[in-house]
């Protein structure tokens, strides 16, 4: 088993299936592992960015067009190829903020599906092949900062977020006696195509990272990226039920701010 002192790459010989892989947070997921010397199967309803990912791409990857919210899909892509490693990365708000009184249910159902509906079909397919090969493996659940704390305009997207971090706790006690490993990440202020933070806050507002985020800058796919390859490889091989939030401290500072002469406040004037 590989250790911290030892160099080369960390996924040599296996296999990872990573939804939503084409772009943003995904793309930079696929982009390590593929580094890292593993297999990708790269799946993505984007056929266009797909295309370009495999253009740029060094190492074996394989690519699948498809919805995950589709009928079947988790079924294809449990045959796609044997994974070691699964990337359950897909979801999105889908809409701008709503007050939970006037929403749907319609809009309830939109939202599981792509929030937490997939993630749990996608699980169901692909673990009884990683328990029969007895390869042991490792399950990486994306979900969001807003599953520890309250998010106005969007009540169910961060309770269906929430419910995939219970799932990845409770997963990983019924599957640990197979070696394999089920953990989450948490992001907050990573750009992504979803959030442009660097067209939405212009230059002479760009100051005020530092007041926002305690390590004073937004993140990248890159930062999820190294995050997700620790908990893929055998350096995280005793970590399992656990989250990581990439959110540069926005998670531990609670809305806490830095003054600008000093000191903090949590009752900022000018955020």
């Amino acid at each position: 088993m590989p250790t911290p002192h030892q160099p080369g790459p960390l996924l040599a010989g296996r296999t990872a299936l990573i939804t939503g892989a084409a772009a943003g947070i995904g793309r930079g997921i696929t982009t390590a592992f593929l580094a890292h010397g593993a297999r990708v199967v790269a799946v993505d309803k984007d056929a266009p960015a797909l295309a370009e990912l495999a253009r740029h791409a060094t190492g074996e990857l394989t690519t699948l067009v498809l919805d995950v919210v589709a009928p079947g899909a988790a079924e294809r892509m449990a045959t796609a190829g044997q994974p070691d490693l699964l990337v359950n990365n897909v979801g999105h708000f889908l809409r701008p903020p709503v007050e939970f009184a006037h929403e749907s249910p319609g809009q309830w159902a939109a939202l599981g599906e792509v929030n937490l509906g997939h993630v749990l079909a996608t699980t169901r397919a692909v673990l009884p092949g990683m328990v029969d090969r007895g390869r042991g493996g490792s399950i990486i659940n994306l979900t969001t900062v807003e599953a520890f704390r309250g998010i106005p305009g969007h009540a169910v997207y961060s309770a269906y977020k929430a419910a995939v971090g219970q799932f990845t706790r409770s997963l990983a006690v019924e599957t640990g006696g197979h070696g394999i490993r089920v953990n989450a990440i948490a992001p907050d202020v990573v750009e992504s195509p979803q959030l442009p933070y660097s067209d939405w806050v212009g230059e002479g507002d760009r100051w005020r990272w530092s007041t926002w985020v305690p390590l004073g800058r937004h993140g990248t796919p890159d930062d999820v990226a190294g995050a997700a390859l620790f908990l893929a490889s055998d350096l995280s091989s005793f970590v399992t039920g656990t989250t990581i939030h990439v959110d540069g401290g926005t998670w531990a500072a609670g809305g806490w701010y830095p003054r600008h002469g000093g000191g903090w406040t949590n009752r900022p004037l000018d955020p």
